[in-house]
């Protein structure tokens, strides 16, 4: 009979668990549609400001990276081909370093010879204000500047696949599906 009435208490206090559990989940607020910044200033490596404006219009492949991570590191050639062989006139792509010193930006873009626009972010500020959480992570910003997609870790950035979700994107056919299928992790060429 006593160890009756312990299977039953314990049950009970699952039961009770469980319920309590979910009247939690069902208070939760639905998630809230990401507030993305509309506008942002960069800093080239010579110093220069450039607002996010200057992209409006076309589609940009925004990576924030830094130059002592290795995925970033491995990343940079994809994201230097797409900036080749991606159409110019509908994407752009950009770099946000946010390495403590700007030499070792500047070492880093002259020694793997890349030559898609790279600003730095020293202290992280705009990567803190874009909501960047991991390195590298590459935000796709519409042409009217608004985000579309945040694709954490490195990618195959010039694959056909992904060329195509870029355009489609500037196309404004914005299916979280297609960058899903493109943006598979990066494997070596």
């Amino acid at each position: 009979m006593h160890s009756r009435i312990v299977r039953t208490t314990i049950h009970i206090v699952r039961l009770a668990g469980m319920i309590a559990l979910l009247v939690l989940l069902s208070a939760c607020d639905k998630p809230k549609v990401e507030e993305f910044p509309t506008e942002f200033t960069l800093t080239g490596l010579n110093g220069a400001k450039t607002s996010s404006h200057a992209f409006h219009g076309k589609l940009l492949v925004l990576n924030v990276w830094a130059s002592w991570c290795p995925p970033c590191r491995r990343e940079m050639p994809s994201l230097e081909r797409l900036s080749k062989s991606a159409n110019s006139e509908h994407i752009a792509v950009a770099g946000i370093s946010t390495d403590e010193s700007v030499n070792a930006v500047r070492e880093f873009v002259a020694k793997h010879s890349i030559t898609f626009e790279i600003f730095t972010d020293t202290a992280s500020n705009v990567a803190n204000i874009l909501g960047a959480r991991v390195y590298p992570e590459t935000l796709l910003i519409a042409p009217d500047g608004k985000l579309i997609q945040r694709i954490a870790g490195e990618r195959d950035w010039d694959s056909p696949a992904m060329l195509k979700a870029l355009e489609n994107a500037y196309q404004g056919k914005r299916s979280a599906a297609d960058f899903s299928r493109a943006a598979t992790a990066y494997s070596a060429k």
